[in-house]
């Protein structure tokens, strides 16, 4: 007896359980909180450095927002649970109600009697002249020029046509929920699984890790507990956590296209990319991309995108220089020297010295002389090397060679130095992301857009048409309704009378 009570108190303890995550109510109340939430969002912006909090808050006020979690707020443990409630709301309404909409969609119609006929919302009684026969064939037509199926059925001299049409987009609301949960489940795949990080990478550079911006969920929830199983790297020191990739990403070229006027860099750049090569742990090239802003290198689910750029702080990079031969057959010859050394060149027994280096350099056109300006963070506008050539110990002449040069002038010898590159001085910004529910999100978007196609354009229509002789004619009646769009049906159903009365 004792195990019975038991077993009917948790019964009703899921009852109510169940009712709760089943209430239109709640979907709508967790609706309006999400949507408040993300208004914060929007007016907060998330994922900023401190000092830029600093500038338009208040101690107190960023000291409260970090304790509420505005400044990442969709990483949230409650923005996270409210996900959580909304995505079984929608499960268990969906379980509910789905089969009922299922049995009607799929339920053969039956014929109307007298009381059905008064219950539906539009109905018409025409005489129709020839006969029951010529009735029939006629509403059979009309039916089918208007795509009904049919299901004909006779008793009693009396003839009984059931049609319908559209009972698919009875499941358009249900199509709109399970892509709603959808995106919500790759979106909680996302936080629990995924990451996201960045990547400021030298050229010439390799990493196997990434440093996180916002550490899985999973990872923090695990962590909580003392018993994390991520493979984030901790630092001890209070560092940035860093995710192992677990393979290596190389920085192989860096460049940045700077927008010209007469043929000269204007110190805007127009587009800025980078070679980057994956290698696996044993040190084997796997791949190679040339990226760029919206166009990310993708391996084993991690996506690096092309963000941001810069120089490195009092780097010594290595100047590559090309010497061309203007009359030899021989091959160019590359050259790598750091500013303040020399290199011997063999395909022209010269010795050439780097005795300078600057960012953004300019030829005047009228008298030849290179003028330097101030680049934005050293950034390499137009990057210009002075050289000195040498014959043996003799100083032979001395040049500035740059980037960008229309007014180039001739080398006094029978070759030419072309700037090539500047390599070590700079680093790429990539922006690096995991979300193993992507793809989730991506076809419950789709979903969202085929839901209310078919919920707000399809309508579910029933018709039925009793045909009885009387006085030498058939006395059609016919009657219909619609579960939407009424005025569309209410045309419908007159043309389809009419057509039955022709």
């Amino acid at each position: 007896m004792e195990n019975q009570n038991q077993q009917g108190a948790v019964e009703v303890v899921a009852d109510k359980i169940w009712k709760f995550f089943s209430a239109v109510k709640l979907a709508v109340v967790l609706l309006i909180i999400l949507a408040v939430v993300s208004v914060i969002g929007t007016v907060i912006q998330q994922n900023q450095a401190p000092e830029e909090y600093l500038k338009e808050y208040s101690q107190t006020t960023i000291r409260l927002f970090e304790a509420l979690g505005f400044f990442d707020l969709y990483h949230t443990w409650w923005f996270v649970l409210l996900l959580l409630l909304l995505t079984a709301n929608l499960t268990i309404c969906t379980l509910e109600r789905f089969p009922y909409a299922w049995k009607a969609m799929r339920a053969p119609l039956k014929p109307l009697e007298d009381d059905g006929f008064k219950a539906v919302p539009f109905k018409k009684e025409i005489m129709v002249k020839g006969g029951m026969e010529a009735a029939e064939t006629a509403a059979l037509k009309a039916l089918h020029g208007k795509r009904y199926s049919r299901q004909l059925t006779k008793e009693q001299g009396t003839t009984h046509l059931a049609s319908q049409k559209g009972a698919y987009s009875r499941m358009g609301v249900y199509v709109t929920h399970l892509s709603i949960i959808l995106i919500f489940t790759g979106a909680l795949i996302g936080a629990f699984f995924g990451f996201k990080g960045f990547l400021n990478l030298p050229e010439g550079e390799a990493s196997s890790v990434v440093y996180l911006r916002n550490e899985p969920l999973w990872d923090q929830i695990m962590d909580g507990f003392g018993i994390s199983k991520s493979p984030v790297i901790h630092d001890p020191r209070g560092g940035v956590p860093a995710m192992p990739l677990g393979f290596y990403v190389r920085t192989d070229d860096f460049e940045v296209d700077y927008y010209s006027n007469a043929g000269r860099p204007t110190g805007m750049p127009s587009e800025y990319w980078s070679i980057l090569s994956v290698y696996d742990l044993r040190q084997q090239k796997v791949l190679e991309k040339r990226i760029r802003v919206n166009d990310p290198l993708s391996h084993h689910g991690i996506t690096f995108y092309q963000s941001s750029y810069g120089t490195i702080p009092n780097a010594i990079g290595k100047i590559v220089l090309n010497v061309n031969q203007k009359n030899s057959p021989g091959p160019d010859e590359t050259i790598v020297v750091e500013p303040g050394s020399s290199v011997y060149v063999k395909s022209i027994d010269r010795t050439i010295k780097a005795v300078g280096f600057a960012p953004f350099g300019m030829r005047d056109s009228a008298t030849g002389q290179v003028q330097y300006y101030q680049a934005r963070n050293e950034e390499l506008i137009n990057p210009t090397v002075e050289l000195e050539v040498y014959r043996g110990k003799s100083l032979v002449y001395r040049t500035q060679v740059m980037k960008v040069d229309s007014s180039e002038p001739s080398m006094p010898e029978n070759y030419r130095i072309s700037y090539v590159d500047y390599w070590g001085a700079r680093y790429t910004g990539l922006q690096v992301t995991k979300d193993p529910g992507v793809w989730i999100v991506y076809t419950g978007f789709i979903l969202l857009c085929i839901g209310p196609l078919i919920a707000f354009f399809g309508s579910h229509r029933k018709l039925w048409v009793r045909i009885q002789e009387r006085k030498g004619q058939a006395a059609v009646l016919v009657g219909g309704s619609s579960n939407r769009n009424r005025l569309a049906f209410e045309r419908e159903f007159n043309s389809i009378v009419e057509a039955i009365a022709k």
